[in-house]
């Protein structure tokens, strides 16, 4: 369970799409650009998520019943 609780409103399926791909990326990234590594760490204030701390969050994204986002399929289409 995290110590800390973040909302995140009006996520569309295409951007938890790229989230949920970034997760895996950084996952299977032997390296990082410094820049990202800054992103990741808040600039050395903590390490990164390690692969088992990657697994459970993409799984809480992926199983949350009513994960805050909005379909946008449709309005795409039109």
């Amino acid at each position: 369970m995290p110590i800390h609780t973040t909302e995140i409103r009006d996520v569309d399926r295409f951007e938890l799409a790229t989230i949920l791909a970034a997760l895996r990326l950084l996952q299977a990234a032997p390296a990082l650009p410094a820049e990202i590594e800054e992103i990741a760490t808040e600039c050395g204030d903590f390490e990164r998520l390690d692969d088992a701390q990657i697994d459970e969050l993409c799984e809480r994204i992926n199983t949350a019943s009513e994960y805050p986002f909005r379909d946008v399929t449709e309005e795409i289409a039109q």
